[in-house]
């Protein structure tokens, strides 16, 4: 990614890009732009998704299709002309695709997943293949998406009809910038040493009047809200034997106490820095705690005991994990974050308290520099390997860091007891009156996946064997659902989506397929970025009834 030039107008490319930069940063925008992706099936649901992709540029894209361009292609695909008509489609995809963005390298292959399998497996090779990412597009058979490498991130994608479905296959991902709503801790309950003693300085005076050497009523109406919520937190403690107010009833009472001390006879009304102060005590004053992703992250195997050949991930994970047990360190606590509100203060003051938190969340951030030091040290590895600016994310984003271990495919196709309970589980919960689940239609795609392997085309693409494919695809449904172990029986819902699902001939609809692109390609985003929190990791959309699920299958 070009850089700001040296005279620190921003370069062109900062300037094209300048909105998703705001979203992902540098760092997100120079993976997306290393990244390579093989799509294979150049439908209208695979050309949306590579449009989401080449417009935000994505480094590289290679269509792979052997199908030649139909009329019933034109009514679908926007990135198909008259033109086209009997042309590669894959050829004329990647070159209309193309001139979305000149900054992307385009390609295209005149063969089908099957075959290249078969003559040319290196293409699927973690060790050898030029694709970072695959997106394969139905149809497919299942026996060819069971035949691709775990270990190179693959989206399987569909698009019948109204209904779609997206299928994420890849290692773990190890996310640091999840995106939260805020990065704030305030630790009013665990106040260090020099935020204490800067309290003590600032509160002085804060409850006496004016004329009887208390602050004016200017500078009182101006003392941070921070400021006057760990004042009266100690307060609080004196008269409650040093127990901090934690439940919802104390919380109120706390809230009242403070709101009391505000001067009413304050020319020009209340002080908004009290009701401040009031208004954060439910979301602030409250005891640290590790998130569930958190612990999941402190407690695995792979940052108990990291390897030599260990991701940067899970060293810095183990570094924030002695950062918190050691006294002398965390003391129980992660690394603060240095996040700070803003809030009614004088300027002088305001950022005196904010240098504090910023100015302790890098003495955190330096202490988990030198564990890792000494961790990369132990392992045999340069201990300057990982930088100080990596470092400082994952302390910021600490709490909030997060590991997904996707399952791969086969277990899902071989029906093992993680994927029978999780299909049975949603079964069981769903009642069409308030259950928005989407299971029904994902026992659909399932079904039509099973009759295209059996039989090499889409249930229901020919008007004369339309109801015969709606019998075997119904059969087909409920010998899936025995063999998941769901007793009880397929209704009415059920079955109105397999035979929309038939009716749909395997066709698209470009509303539903221009959807599905736009699901597809943020997850692969979010994969190629690790950034924000892609699905875990199937995702159905009715467009029916315009409502989604994610399944955890």
């Amino acid at each position: 990614m070009a850089s700001t030039t040296a005279s620190g107008v921003p370069s062109s490319k900062e300037k094209k890009y300048d909105r998703q930069l705001r979203l992902w940063g540098a760092d997100g925008q120079n993976k997306l732009e290393s990244a390579h992706i093989a799509l294979f099936g150049a439908s209208a649901t695979g050309c949306e998704t590579l449009k989401n992709l080449i417009l935000p540029s994505v480094g590289k894209f290679t269509i792979i299709d052997d199908k030649k361009v139909v009329d019933a292609d034109l009514g679908v695909n926007f990135f198909l002309d008259e033109d086209s008509i009997g042309k590669s489609r894959a050829e004329r995809t990647a070159a209309l695709l193309g001139e979305l963005n000149p900054d992307v390298r385009g390609g295209y292959i005149e063969d089908n997943l099957s075959n290249l399998l078969a003559t040319k497996p290196e293409l699927f090779r973690p060790e050898s293949s030029p694709f970072t990412h695959i997106v394969v597009v139905s149809p497919f058979l299942t026996s060819d998406v069971l035949k691709l490498s775990p270990e190179i991130p693959t989206f399987l994608a569909y698009s019948i009809g109204f209904t779609c479905s997206l299928r994420i296959a890849a290692p773990t991902r190890c996310i640091v910038d999840t995106h939260p709503d805020t990065l704030i801790d305030l630790r009013l309950l665990n106040p260090w040493e020099e935020l204490s003693a800067l309290v003590a300085d600032l509160g002085t005076g804060v409850d006496a009047a004016e004329n009887d050497g208390g602050m004016s009523d200017h500078k009182h109406g101006h003392v941070p809200y921070v400021v006057l919520l760990l004042k009266y937190l100690e307060e609080w403690r004196a008269t409650h034997g040093g127990a901090n107010p934690l439940t919802y009833k104390e919380k109120t009472d706390f809230k009242a106490m403070i709101l009391d001390r505000m001067r009413t006879n304050v020319p020009g009304g209340s002080e908004e820095n009290y009701e401040e102060a009031a208004a954060a005590v439910l979301k602030n004053v409250r005891e640290a705690e590790l998130s569930s992703d958190t612990r999941g992250v402190l407690e695995d195997p792979r940052c108990i005991n990291p390897s030599k050949n260990s991701f940067n991930f899970w060293i810095i994970a183990h570094a924030v994990r002695e950062f918190q047990s050691r006294a002398n360190q965390g003391a129980g606590l992660l690394p603060l974050s240095g996040g700070f509100p803003d809030m009614k203060a004088e300027s002088s003051t305001y950022v005196a308290l904010q240098t504090l938190y910023r100015s302790r969340a890098r003495r955190d951030a330096l202490l988990v520099l030198e564990n890792t030091q000494s961790i990369l040290a132990a392992l045999g590895r340069d201990p300057e390997s990982i930088s100080l600016e990596e470092i400082t994310l994952f302390a910021k984003h600490a709490n909030f860091v997060r590991k997904i271990d996707y399952r791969p495919l086969a277990p899902e196709y071989t029906q093992d007891d993680h994927h029978k309970h999780a299909v049975t589980a949603a079964l069981a919960g769903f009642n069409p009156d308030w259950n928005k689940s989407t299971i029904h239609e994902y026992v659909a795609v399932r079904a039509w996946q099973a009759f295209y392997d059996r039989h090499g085309r889409a249930a229901g693409d020919e008007d004369s064997t339309l109801e015969a494919d709606v019998v075997e695809m119904l059969k087909i449904a409920e010998e899936y659902l025995k063999e998941v172990g769901y007793e009880g029986e397929m209704n009415e819902h059920a079955q109105n989506t397999i035979k929309e699902v038939v009716r749909a001939g395997g066709g698209e609809l470009h509303a539903i397929a221009s959807l599905a692109g736009g699901i597809v390609a943020q997850e692969i985003v979010k994969v190629i970025t690790s950034q924000y929190v892609p699905i875990n990791n199937t995702v159905v959309f009715d467009g029916i009834a315009s409502r989604s699920s994610t399944f955890g299958f």
